[in-house]
């Protein structure tokens, strides 16, 4: 269960796996305050993913939307890898090249059927 904090008025303002203060207080993950205080902090709401963390899983997918995006918009001669900032353009060409080597293992390494390369 996780341990809350509050704030002098009552209001809960942290939850935590672990105690944060000497005075413990512990509330069923979907007590209401909970429940509400994560919406508020995931901004209207996380969904609920098959993975335990909705917030990497949401990220990992929207990276890639982004990414595709970004192909696109090159494709289509919109931008070039130059009009993106330095960081950006190594970041872009090292995805580049590691899904270009996963695409040229993917036929090599038995990925059990699950589209999972271990």
């Amino acid at each position: 269960m996780p341990f809350v904090t509050r704030d002098g008025d009552g209001h809960l303002i942290a939850i935590a796996e672990y105690p944060l203060d000497d005075d413990p207080e512990e509330l069923p993950p979907d007590d209401p305050e909970v429940v509400a205080f994560i919406e508020r902090t995931c901004e209207g709401g996380c969904g609920q993913d098959d993975d335990d963390r909705p917030f990497v899983s949401a990220d990992l997918s929207f990276i890639r939307v982004v990414e595709d995006l970004i192909e696109v918009l090159m494709r289509k001669g919109v931008i070039s890898l130059a009009d993106l900032p330095p960081a950006a353009q190594e970041k872009l060409m090292s995805r580049r090249a590691m899904r270009h080597w996963l695409a040229g293992v993917a036929g090599i390494v038995d990925d059990g059927g699950d589209g999972n390369i271990i």
